[in-house]
């Protein structure tokens, strides 16, 4: 009875071992199928699909100039953009059958680049395990178009171009400046030459009656024939970096007039036929305060100087300083209109002359008796009428300090005529003496 109790009391244990017996024997089945799962698989590679070809989509192309001619020479890619290709392989199954983009390495092949210009370049691929058996069948695209050219710099000036701003009605724009003056620009040789100027722009719309500074909007690039270049391809400044400015001058005439000097007293200096080659002229001025119009005298010119002949010229006065002549010319011709008028000579009866302001201490006496060839101008019917006897003359006399004979100019007109004048220079001598005393003239009377 007790034996076979025990007995019962085993057969649990024995279940347990059996249980745990059998769990390994399957674990290991389970690895000794996957081998031969694997080695299957090889085999059949092997012996079934030995080679297969395979395509490899967005292969990144590596773009390297490190050690080559072209960056020996100091060239460099104007327009290179990274890009990707497709590749076909070939191979042993087992080998490239799981090939990625990342198991291949595809190259811009640069051994032919030793100059500047565009080139179509080659697309190298290769595998990325040396030792795998990899065949290269065709990659797409297989070549790419790369410009090459040498990156220097260029400084220039840099000019304004405003083409909206303006000046108010009354005022001009003098002239523009742009602050800083020049650009230095960096890009490739060939388009650097291109560059005749630069602008810096501004494209709003303005109207100014005073100087004004304003910001530059755009850097415009042009060639010799002002044709706008292609800014992307430049490296400059930033067009905030640039300021306009804007110099505002004042429209302002000037009304031009000549002085006729030495003229006899109730002489009419408007019946002279005197004509100006301008009598106005228009200039700009930076004083925005000015009058809109100012009279400006050329100069004189001595009555006695004007035979209707002879021109005059004058150079136009610079009132103030920064004025702008905007005539085109720097000077004015007198003339005078002949029409009407006529010349006719003289001879001058010294009663006819009047010695005017002898100092009180002084007697003064005319030497001369008549002043013949003197010549009178005037209105044809004027002169027409004149006689010997309708010509008269001063002579000023107040500046004699010592007695003696003096040579002195005569003024002369026709009496009762403003606007008959005399030309030329009329000499009268003269003699200055003091005046005889009380006791001079009893001894004078003693001796005779």
């Amino acid at each position: 009875m007790e034996e076979v109790k025990d007995n019962a009391k085993n057969t649990p244990i024995s279940k347990k071992f059996k249980n745990i017996k059998d769990k390994g024997t399957d674990f290991s089945l389970r690895i000794l199928a996957f081998i031969i799962a694997v080695i299957s698989w090889f085999i059949m590679s092997i012996t079934q699909f030995p080679t297969i070809n395979k395509t490899i989509t967005g292969v990144h192309v590596d773009f390297n100039m490190n050690g080559t001619i072209a960056e020996d020479k100091g060239l460099e890619a104007l327009n290179y953009k990274d890009i990707t290709v497709d590749v076909e392989i070939k191979g042993m199954n087992y080998e490239i059958g799981t090939y990625t983009e990342n198991d291949l390495i595809a190259t811009v092949n640069l051994k032919d680049v030793t100059k500047e210009g565009m080139y179509t370049l080659d697309i190298d691929v290769k595998s990325n395990h040396p030792a795998d058996r990899c065949t290269i069948v065709s990659v797409s695209p297989d070549t790419i178009d790369v410009d090459f050219d040498r990156i220097t710099q260029k400084t220039i000036e840099v000019t304004a171009e405003a083409p909206l701003v303006s000046a108010e009605e009354g005022y001009t724009l003098n002239k523009t400046s742009v602050t800083p003056e020049e650009i230095t620009i960096s890009g490739p040789k060939n388009e650097l030459d291109k560059i005749d100027r630069v602008s810096a722009r501004i494209s709003k719309s303005k109207k100014l009656s005073e100087d004004k500074s304003m910001q530059a909007e755009e850097l415009v690039f042009y060639d010799a024939d002002s044709n706008k270049l292609d800014s992307s391809k430049f490296t400059a400044g930033s067009a905030s970096d640039y300021n306009v400015k804007f110099e505002i001058f004042k429209k302002k005439v000037l009304n031009l007039k000549v002085n006729i000097t030495s003229v006899p007293e109730g002489f009419d200096t408007s019946s002279i036929p005197m004509k100006l080659s301008d009598d106005k002229v228009a200039v700009i001025t930076p004083h925005l305060d000015d009058p809109d119009e100012e009279d400006i005298v050329l100069g004189d010119i001595p009555l006695s100087s004007i035979d209707l002949k002879r021109k005059f010229s004058f150079k136009i006065p610079q009132k103030n300083k920064g004025e702008v002549n905007m005539s085109g010319s720097d000077s004015i011709t007198v003339s005078f209109d002949k029409e009407g008028y006529s010349s006719a000579t003289f001879t001058l009866d010294s009663e006819n002359i009047d010695l005017v302001g002898t100092p009180a201490v002084f007697t003064s006496e005319i030497e001369n008796e008549k002043l013949p060839n003197v010549v009178l101008y005037g209105p044809t019917e004027v002169i027409e009428s004149l006689t010997d006897d309708d010509i008269h003359a001063k002579v000023s006399l107040s500046d004699i300090k010592e007695v003696g004979s003096y040579t002195k100019e005569a003024t002369v007109y026709a009496e009762g005529k403003k606007n008959v004048w005399c030309f030329g220079t009329n000499e009268v001598q003269i003699t200055v003496s003091k005046p005889k005393t009380n006791e001079s003239s009893s001894a004078d009377s003693a001796i005779s």
